[in-house]
This record gives C-alpha cells, sequence and structure tokens, in this order.
C-alpha cells in the first residue's frame, strides 16, 4: 500500500474560475459559464460562443519573459503546475529531483501563438517571427516547462490521446510510483482552442454545436446540438502514499485504478456500440478492487451530440447493468463546455472536489432528458451525498477511451 498512488495537490485555470476554491464555489452554484467569443471574428464559423477563461492575464501569475516565449496552452499548465505543488505544501528543492517526475497529456500544441508567428512569416518574411516559435507551439513545450522551471529532472512523458489523454496521464504516473521510479509526478494537461485556426480544424469534424442558447452545451438532454468548445486544464501533485504521509500531506484520494482501450475504427464519433469504452470503464473498476455497485458517481465524458452519449449511455449500462438509474452520473463540464485535452483532467479535479465537499455536481441545461439517456445525470442542481469511489470516464477523438477510479480511504 505504500506505493499507492495518491493526489496531495489541484491546480485549476477553467471558465468556471482559476483556482480550486474558486472553481468549487462557482460549481455549487451551477451556472453557465460559456459566453459569446470576443477574441476574434466568428462569421465564418459555425459556432459563435465557448468557454474561455474570463480576464486571463498570464503575467499576474508568470514573469513576462516567460509568457513572450509561451502560449496560453503552457501558460495554463505552468500556472496549474505552480498551483497544484503549492496545493500540496511541497518544497521541490528538499527533494531528490530525480525521483520527481512530470507526464502530461497534450492535445493540437501551441496554436494561439503558432498561427500569429505564420501570419507574420506569410505578411512580413521569416525575419519577423519569433525564435521562440521553434518551441512554443510544440505538443511537447508544456512538460518541457513545467519541468525546467520546477527543476524535474526524474521520469517524463507526454501523451496525445485528445479528451482521454488526462486520464491515461494519470493512470501512467500511477504505474511510475507503483514500479518505485518516482516518488512524486507532477502530471496533468490543458487546451487553449479558441483560436482561430484550432477553432476550424474541430469545426470540420462536424461535432460542433452552432446554438448560441443560454444552455448551448446540454449532453443527454433531447434537445442537445453537440460540443461547444472551451479552454484551460488541471494538473495534479501525486505522490506515493508513504512519502506523502512521511510528509504530513493532505491526501484528496488515491488513484485506485485506471483503464484504457480502442475503438479501432476509422470514424468522428465514439463508437456506436460502446464496447470499447465499456471494457475500459470495467478495467478501472476491477484494477480498483471493487465493483460496479461500489461505485458512488460516475462522472460522464458528456460529448454532447445524439449518437456520442447514446454510445456512452449503452457503455455504461453493459458495466452497470440494472443498477445504472441508481447511480448519479453527470457531465459538469456542460457548465463551461468541452475543453478537449483539459476535459478530463478537469474532470478529476471536480470529482476530487465533490468528493471534499460531498456533493456530487450536476450536468446543466436539461429541459427534456433523451429517453435513450436513462441514466440519473443529475440534472441542472447539485446533489449532497457522501462519495468514496468515484469513477471518470473519457474518449479522445480517433477512437481513445480511458477510465480512472478515486478512491478515498476512511483512514486517509
Amino acid at each position: 500500500m505504500d506505493r499507492d498512488a495518491v493526489i496531495t495537490g489541484i491546480g485549476l485555470v477553467t471558465p468556471a474560475g482559476i483556482g480550486a476554491g474558486t472553481f468549487r464555489e462557482n460549481l455549487t452554484r451551477p451556472q453557465c459559464f460559456i459566453t459569446p467569443i470576443t477574441r476574434f471574428d466568428t462569421s465564418g464559423f459555425i459556432s459563435k460562443v465557448a468557454g474561455t477563461v474570463p480576464d486571463f492575464v498570464p503575467t499576474q501569475f508568470l514573469d513576462a519573459r516567460l509568457v513572450a516565449q509561451t502560449d496560453r496552452w503552457t501558460q495554463f499548465d505552468l500556472i496549474c503546475a505552480q498551483q497544484a505543488i503549492a496545493d500540496a505544501h511541497l518544497d521541490l528543492q528538499q527533494e531528490d529531483l530525480v525521483r520527481v517526475g512530470s507526464v502530461f497529456a497534450a492535445g493540437t500544441g501551441g496554436n494561439e501563438f503558432g498561427q500569429r508567428q505564420l501570419h507574420l512569416c506569410w505578411e512580413k518574411g521569416p525575419r519577423y517571427v519569433s525564435a521562440y516559435q521553434s518551441i512554443a507551439w510544440f505538443y511537447a513545450a508544456s512538460i518541457g516547462q513545467v519541468s525546467i522551471r520546477n527543476t524535474i529532472r526524474g521520469y517524463g512523458r507526454n501523451i496525445c490521446a485528445e479528451a482521454a489523454g488526462g486520464l491515461l496521464a494519470l493512470g501512467h504516473a500511477a504505474k511510475i510510483i507503483a514500479r518505485d521510479l518516482c516518488d512524486v509526478v507532477i502530471v496533468g494537461g490543458s487546451e487553449a482552442p479558441i483560436a482561430p485556426y484550432a477553432f476550424a480544424c474541430y469545426q470540420a469534424s462536424g461535432l460542433v454545436s452552432d446554438d448560441c442558447s443560454s444552455y448551448p452545451y446540454r449532453p443527454f438532454d433531447a434537445t442537445r446540438s453537440g460540443v461547444v468548445l472551451g479552454e484551460g486544464g488541471a494538473v495534479f501533485c501525486v505522490e506515493s502514499r508513504a512519502h506523502a504521509l512521511k510528509r504530513g500531506a493532505h491526501i484528496y484520494a488515491s488513484i485506485a485504478g485506471s483503464g484504457q482501450t480502442f475503438d479501432g475504427r476509422y470514424q468522428r464519433q465514439p463508437a456506436a456500440d460502446g464496447k470499447a469504452y465499456a471494457r475500459a470503464l470495467q478495467q478501472a473498476i476491477t484494477m480498483a478492487g471493487l465493483t460496479p455497485q461500489d461505485i458512488d458517481w460516475v462522472v460522464c465524458d458528456g460529448l454532447g451530440t445524439v449518437e456520442g452519449d447514446i454510445a456512452e449511455v449503452r457503455a455504461l449500462q453493459q458495466v452497470f447493468d440494472s443498477y445504472l438509474p441508481k447511480i448519479p452520473a453527470s457531465a459538469p463540464k456542460s457548465m463551461f463546455g468541452r475543453l478537449l485535452n483539459g476535459a478530463s483532467p478537469v474532470d478529476v479535479a471536480t470529482a476530487l472536489i465533490g468528493m471534499e465537499a460531498g456533493i456530487v455536481f450536476p450536468t446543466l441545461g436539461i429541459q427534456k432528458l433523451d429517453p435513450e439517456c436513462f441514466i440519473d445525470c443529475v440534472p441542472n442542481t447539485p446533489r449532497y451525498k457522501d462519495t468514496k469511489q468515484v469513477l471518470i470516464g473519457a474518449r479522445g477523438f480517433g477512437g481513445f477511451n480511458a477510465a480512472l477510479v478515486l478512491s478515498k480511504r476512511e483512514d486517509g
């Protein structure tokens, strides 16, 4: 049990707030944080709204020289890592830095920075392109910058699996600790896709909603119309249980089980039968030494498309069978959008905060539940419930499936 991986620190940058305290306060009073896009002209785009981090000024958190070198996405990860390390009350300079690792999930990379520099290259010529273009666009820029800024010298891994990447990263971090390769791993991921080029790329998927109503993103609702994008992410301090207990750290929960599968099909939507996704969910539950009946809350992937939501419910039915209607299965991301690579890290943070507070966060915007989505999606209002075992599911664009079980032991 000493090599159990436990989470001792949380860092968050989201449309629903920066920092775990603000995030919890805002989610406890459910509201929609999806707003009209003002950072660029959306007249040629299907979607006009997104979940954006309000009034984000990176120089309030980071040195201006570092801000000039990095994309918004890397800035999110750097700030989240600062918060997670501080929340864990971890002094890395007192650690053997070879025993400190980093595992990050990455998505499309530094889109906004890269697009600006390409415009300069096209309009003025290569002499006007920033020297930092060579690294700021790269999908491994965040793990590099976080490791450099915190002098992390141990195990490193970058994982690309779109929305499933964060769960895969946390599962991988738990394996690193179990194999005694590290005592501490800084792990997470984010995305900053609210820029014209990245937005256009995702629009080409055909999954984006054109709804600009008060609640444009409403997974499992009969009137849902697709995905609404958002930006942000989360980072965690993960330690071996022995290391955390030795220094008297607060333990949010342990990473009790993880699972991963692949649909193995070329299609835009997740596999309709949900079989591979169900297998990932069951793997995580089995690895945790639990049964489906032991799970207190499911944090759903909640794609928000008709086909994607029905496929998720089919997967849950395969795992939970007749028990499915008895378990809360919500998509809190409905409040702030689908953060792509940052989606599942924020789902994990949502679960941890809910476990601490005894709150099951809801699915917002539900007017009439789709009859084919026969789950208890916790519509619109938080539910106060003691949750000790939480299952989080995620599906990444292209067929990635991942699952994670968080467990809160009575003895801490």
